[in-house]
């Protein structure tokens, strides 16, 4: 725990501080609903721009129609008056007066217009032209009117606005031949196509503002369509840029942090404290448990190999060092504790325990710190001194000394003691128990003359 909050300290300042996932995620997503919301919301007001630009397309189309109506009237009751003009047939008297009271094209076309537009400039026009239309019936009604008195028809029988036509006194006064030349005349003179070009013109004037009416719409609707589609592309942007985003926060927070976690954990390393705030606590919590482990590990590896009592290496220590030093260049001492069973049995065995420690610390500050220290018995110590040639025996011999010394006297109630110890030297006894025996033997001669001292075999 405390290498993990140093570890923590130590981190920069970047890494201290992280940002959770989820709420990336969040955020993100609620950008992402605001920006489809509006998206949304943009194609349907394109949508209905589009429409809207579509139907007005059709309004102008139904609306020329609805002016051409008022010419193709006009044009239906020129056609009858000239015919009936030029035959005299009364069928072409009905088909006029059908057009002018029952189908009545202009009349319909002036409402239409009226009824779609109002009081615009195209339907002032049109009533123009209708009013042009009115004008020249009157010159038919008396053309018709003559036509009837050449032809010799009953008056009685016609409609009632021919009825009440009057003719001037000089033309009531023409011969059948005069009255029917001046009739076709009538609906057939300059004056009479003059008429008609002006009506021509009115609905041409007509169609002209139409025109010009549907086309300010045309161009505020396709503005605004402009102006939706180019939202509409922004937003459709923003939604790819922040589409790129959740998936740079997932790989930047998530994704390359559990990469490299991995990589980590096969090198049995400790995970680096960066990404989103919840891979940082898994990555902490794994460190946690690997340092525990690691450290239960090397306590399991500890106890496996050391001593409880001394702290120095026990038997398994001693064989694992042994299988793994250079006997060529290293000594092994043996040493063992002189009158040992006296003390446990004088004292008891927690003195005698007492004793086995300082023994031990007294040996540890004797030799160097690379010198292997072992217990491999109840009283009984091994020491493998490293880089040791056959010079060093006067040295083995005065750090015994030294240890005796230092276990000479009596320390916080432990009672004195000394001990024997034989050394010999790997590179004259290449066989490892040739060596130890001939160790061991060299430490009972010690005993066997009282104790208290060293020999070393050379």
């Amino acid at each position: 725990m405390e290498q993990e909050k140093k570890r923590e300290a130590a981190a920069p300042e970047h890494r201290r501080h992280s940002i959770a996932a989820k709420d990336a995620n969040l955020i993100m997503a609620a950008f992402t609903l605001i920006i489809s919301a509006l998206l949304i919301t943009a194609t349907h007001r394109a949508t209905a721009g589009y429409f809207e630009l579509r139907a007005t397309t059709d309004h102008y189309i139904q609306w020329q129609e609805d002016a051409s109506d008022l010419q193709v009237g006009a044009d239906i009751l020129t056609e009858q008056a000239r015919c009936f003009a030029e035959t005299g047939k009364l069928s072409f008297l009905e088909g006029y007066f059908e057009e002018a009271n029952v189908t009545r094209h202009r009349d319909n076309a002036v409402r239409r217009i009226h009824d779609s537009l109002g009081e615009t400039p195209a339907y002032q026009a049109l009533v123009s032209a209708m009013a042009e239309s009115e004008a020249l019936m009157e010159r038919e009604y008396y053309s018709m009117r003559l036509k009837i008195e050449a032809c010799g028809y009953e008056i009685r029988e016609l409609p009632e606005v021919l009825r009440e036509t009057e003719l001037t006194p000089e033309d009531a006064a023409l011969t059948p031949e005069e009255k029917d030349a001046l009739a076709r005349s009538m609906v057939f003179d300059d004056f009479y196509r003059e008429k008609k070009d002006a009506i021509s013109g009115k609905v041409r004037e007509c169609l002209g503002a139409l025109a010009g009416e549907i086309d300010g719409q045309q161009n505020a609707t396709a503005d605004q369509l402009h102006r939706l589609l180019k939202r509409q592309r922004i937003l459709i942007y923003i939604s790819i840029i922040m589409t790129l985003l959740m998936l740079l926060a997932t790989l930047v927070l998530m994704v390359r942090p559990l990469v490299r976690a991995t990589s980590y954990i096969r090198a049995e390393k400790l995970l680096p404290l960066s990404g989103s705030t919840e891979y940082r606590f898994l990555a902490n919590t794994y460190n946690q448990i690997y340092d525990t482990n690691r450290e239960q590990r090397e306590q399991l590896a500890y106890d496996a190999t050391h001593d409880k009592l001394t702290g120095v290496y026990n038997r398994n220590g001693y064989d694992l060092i042994c299988q793994n030093t250079d006997w060529n260049t290293a000594a092994l001492i043996l040493i063992d504790l002189d009158k040992f069973k006296p003390v446990n049995d004088t004292y008891g065995h927690k003195m005698g325990d007492r004793v086995l420690e300082r023994a031990a610390r007294a040996i540890r500050n004797a030799f160097r710190p690379q010198d292997h220290v072992c217990r491999i018995g109840g009283d009984e110590f091994a020491v493998i001194m490293v880089d040791a040639d056959t010079g060093s025996a006067e040295s083995i011999r005065r750090q015994v000394d030294a240890v005796n010394r230092a276990l000479s006297g009596e320390e916080d109630g432990v009672p004195p003691i000394h001990m024997s110890s034989g050394a010999a030297y790997g590179k004259l006894i290449p066989d490892f128990d040739k060596l130890f025996k001939t160790a061991d033997a060299a430490l009972y001669r010690i005993k066997n003359s009282g104790g208290g001292g060293c020999e070393v075999c050379l």
